[in-house]
């Protein structure tokens, strides 16, 4: 049997929470690459799931950020009736805080897709751990063309809560490793 609950319906998160700001005030790349992966998850969801009918598009942000992704949405395809905007969320864990906090009560909470930069992979798995154990959450990462060192810094404002069961899944991770190596030696 699964451990995780049946789904019904799909909540797409787009993050949309960066640090620089743009001389035109336009999107910077990295985000457009953020929309582009949304678009194309959408896209999925729509010609995949039987119940596409039942999703939402979130979009993670400051409100003037937060408007032009919605409006990349639409022009992309999205039905702006199903788009809403978080402008309260200022990281990855008050956004997973405040997506748990509005399916946990549901018998049949939607599958949640989440999508930010590469970088945001490693937080977000820390925050799930802890949060959203037992609710299906996938991961798209879009690339962040960014210097390495403008990207340390904006990790450095969402760096990960380590928990208890931080430690007990790299833990886990290690018996595996361990007995995949006495199993398959090289």
């Amino acid at each position: 049997m699964s451990e995780y609950r049946f789904t019904d319906g799909n909540l797409l998160i787009l993050y949309g929470i960066y640090a620089g700001r743009t001389t035109d005030g336009s999107l910077p790349d990295y985000v457009k690459e953020r929309v582009k992966v949304g678009l194309e998850t959408y896209g999925l969801i729509m010609g995949s799931r039987p119940d596409k009918h039942k999703t939402m598009v979130i979009v993670v942000g400051e409100q003037d950020p937060a408007d032009k992704i919605k409006e990349e949405l639409v022009r992309g395809g999205v039905d702006e009736k199903i788009i809403a905007i978080d402008s309260d969320s200022k990281d990855v864990a008050q956004t997973v805080q405040r997506i748990y906090e509005m399916i946990e009560k549901k018998p049949n909470p939607p599958f949640v897709y989440f999508v930010g930069s590469v970088w945001n992979h490693e937080v977000l798995n820390s925050v799930i751990l802890s949060k959203m154990k037992g609710y299906r959450v996938q991961f798209y990462g879009a690339l962040d063309h960014r210097p390495v060192a403008e990207v340390e810094q904006e990790k450095l404002l969402d760096q990960p809560k380590r928990g208890a069961e931080y430690y007990k899944q790299k833990a886990k991770n290690k018996a595996v490793d361990v007995l995949l190596n006495i199993i398959f030696p090289d």
